[in-house]
């Protein structure tokens, strides 16, 4: 989100929507939409430190998954720990200046990209220019408004964020995409320390 934000059962499915990533991609690069590759941009350019925790719902194919997420975020470093519906640790990313490292649970499938979690996590709370400079490499672009953002391709929108009150982390997202056929829901809140 993708993602985001992030999503373990769901993104199980969702994977399943998209195509399968060539090999040449990088750890931080995913396919957002059919010939759309988003390089995620650095935790850096947040510019600030926070302590997130999430409650997610990924809607695909008439089915739904929820799962927990807690995100540890420097300008250095970002930190995701998924847990399941039984409370099974499903995924850790570490993503540093230096890579990502990802340690998912053996039960997880085999394409569920950390790349694709971060890419949906960028998109919903990212700065709008670092999204838009990181997109317009891939002719895609960003608008963004109030309570919503939007990515385009090819003169159609192909993800639709719409944002609930409050700022930054400490609200809720609905994340569509509108390409691969999937939605997430984000109850997010930044916690102290």
């Amino acid at each position: 989100m993708r993602s985001g934000v992030v999503v373990l059962a769901g993104l199980m499915l969702a994977g399943c929507a998209t195509p399968t990533p060539p090999a040449s991609l990088g750890d931080t690069q995913a396919i957002i939409a059919p010939k759309v590759v988003f390089s995620v941009p650095s935790p850096a350019v947040l510019k600030q430190t926070a302590n997130v925790t999430q409650s997610i719902v990924v809607h695909v194919r008439g089915q739904s998954f929820a799962v927990d997420v807690q995100i540890q975020l420097t300008p250095d470093e970002l930190d995701l720990a998924a847990v399941d519906g039984f409370g099974r640790r499903g995924l850790t990313v570490i993503w540093k200046s230096d890579g990502v490292t990802a340690q998912p649970a053996p039960w997880l499938p085999k394409f569920i990209r950390p790349a694709d979690i971060l890419a949906d996590i960028a998109l919903v709370y990212w700065p709008n220019g670092a999204l838009a400079d990181s997109l317009a490499a891939t002719g895609a672009t960003v608008t963004e408004s109030a309570d919503s953002r939007k990515i385009s391709a090819n003169g159609k929108d192909v993800i639709v964020i719409e944002y609930g009150p409050g700022e930054g982390w400490s609200r809720s997202a609905k994340l569509r995409n509108l390409a691969f056929g999937y939605e997430i829901d984000i109850q997010s809140a930044e916690i102290a320390g």
